[in-house]
């Protein structure tokens, strides 16, 4: 049985109880009781509405804010991650975001050269999402070269993985 079929019954029988005593405190009680009752449930569908949009609104920002990977020695943006940008940018405009790019490189390479790449490869996402309207003081870019890996540089999977830029969203507060 639903919340609302179990706090329609409730309500009922406590106002069949109440109709048929006449002694005054309890019927007040009662009357506190089910007013409560009604209260309760509107808070409670109220909840309800608006807790999509909330989850469904968080999960398209976590989406949005998933790291860009990169090709080897490349600077430049992949073309499916376009897309994303853009909603991206949409979403830093409309509700007021900062944003922090991490350029991050695998360890192939001179660790001087890695962290010029790096550098350019959240340089290239700053540039992209200035050009689709977002403040360019609201975006940082830092460079991390090949010095924070999230997987193993051994494998050219885990080097793929370490080719990345990292998003992260902080709400401007006003």
């Amino acid at each position: 049985m639903g919340f609302r079929a179990e706090l329609y019954k409730y309500v009922n029988v406590v106002f069949k109880n109440s109709l048929s005593t006449l002694n005054i405190i309890p019927m007040k009680t009662t009357l506190f009781t089910m007013l409560a009752a009604v209260v309760l449930f509107f808070s409670v569908r109220a909840g309800k509405d608006t807790e999509p949009m909330k989850r469904s609104s968080a999960v398209a920002l976590a989406d949005l804010t998933k790291n860009l990977e990169y090709d080897f020695n490349k600077p430049s943006v992949r073309d499916a991650y376009y897309k994303k940008l853009d909603q991206l940018a949409e979403a830093v405009i409309a509700d007021e975001y900062a944003v922090s790019l991490k350029g991050h490189a695998d360890a192939i390479g001179a660790y001087k050269y890695n962290w010029v790449l790096s550098d350019k490869r959240a340089g290239s996402v700053k540039e992209y999402l200035v050009s689709k309207g977002v403040k360019s003081e609201r975006i940082v870019t830092t460079p991390f070269g090949s010095t924070v890996p999230i997987a193993t540089n051994k494998t050219a999977e885990g080097r793929q993985k370490n080719r990345r830029v990292e998003i992260e969203l902080k709400k401007i507060g006003k």
